[in-house]
């Protein structure tokens, strides 16, 4: 029973951590506006940057003040062809 209470719990934060990160900006390493964070899909965030979609892992996603910053460099292309499966969610 604690486990699973555990579990569900730490599910919930995971939810709540995820509402944190929509709607927010989206710089790069230099502090350019990329985008802005629209949803989180897997470990993925998804960043709409005009008409087009993007995801990017989470784990090169830090919080800066009110952005976020994605560290390295993107291979945006590839980070395109990633949002295709959350679209067809």
């Amino acid at each position: 029973m604690f486990a699973l209470t555990f579990l569900l719990a730490l599910s919930g934060m995971k939810k709540r951590r995820s509402f944190a990160l929509l709607s927010r900006f989206v710089i790069d390493k230099d502090g350019n506006r990329i985008g802005e964070s629209i949803s989180v899909h897997k470990d993925l965030l998804i960043i709409k940057r005009g008409s087009d979609y993007y995801a990017v892992p989470l784990a090169h996603v830090e919080e800066v003040d009110d952005e976020l910053r994605v560290r390295g460099v993107v291979q945006w292309e590839r980070a395109r062809d990633m949002a295709q499966e959350w679209k067809r969610v």
